[in-house]
């Protein structure tokens, strides 16, 4: 229901004046670490993190001269690969963890243009987790909302921008690892907070594109 109430929303945000478009980014999200290791060797050469993704979405973005407000709609999609190495008597495991997610976010973005073409920005963003499969068997995800601090900045030339983002959670994400497919884990969590860098290109609209002509 929130999700509908959400889109609801941001339908009627579209018919405000204002510029109408769509927007495609590149993440690197820094999710998926094991925590709360007992026995962790810190100082183990593991060269197995990576975390990628990417999203697609539509915006609208209302025009105040020096300031504007953006609501955006996307779907994100994210991965990520993380290993840690525990000591366990005279044996070393290395527990390999992937993960995989799909979320629906929308953030609200305030701008501020500082010069021409650049701006900065920033503002609350709210997902809301549709799927997601790990090859650890984890407890079930109870609260599937969060929210999240986005700042950033811009370059826009006439209906082009590139950006620069910065998304960090401000509701701490970890879920209990039950199995690690043999490595032993006790009472060990695995971090899903959001931790995003990402690189944004989008086009907007002008609203006459889509009006009938006489």
């Amino acid at each position: 229901m929130r999700i509908v109430f959400i889109s609801v929303l941001f339908s009627s945000t579209l018919l405000a004046q204002g510029n109408f478009g769509v927007n495609f980014g590149l993440n690197d999200d820094n999710f998926g670490s094991i925590t709360d290791l007992k026995n962790k060797i810190d100082n183990y050469n593991l060269d197995i993190k990576n975390s990628t993704g990417f999203q697609f979405g539509v915006f609208s973005e209302i025009d105040l001269i020096t300031f504007y407000i953006r609501p955006e709609l996307n779907l994100i999609f994210s991965k990520s690969k993380n290993a840690s190495a525990i000591q366990s008597n005279d044996l070393i495991q290395i527990a390999e963890h992937s993960y995989k997610s799909t979320d629906i976010q929308m953030p609200i973005i305030f701008g501020y243009k500082v010069l021409g073409p650049v701006s900065v920005f920033g503002g609350p963003s709210f997902k809301y987790s549709l799927s997601n499969s790990s090859n650890f068997n984890l407890e079930e995800i109870k609260d599937k909302y969060s929210v999240g601090l986005l700042l950033g900045t811009r370059i826009k030339i006439k209906s082009v921008s590139l950006g620069l983002r910065y998304e960090r959670g401000l509701n701490r994400k970890e879920i209990l690892i039950i199995n690690a497919n043999g490595v032993q884990l006790d009472d060990a969590n695995v971090d899903l907070t959001t931790n995003k860098l990402s690189l944004n290109i989008s086009y907007d609209i002008p609203y006459g594109f889509f009006r009938k002509k006489d």
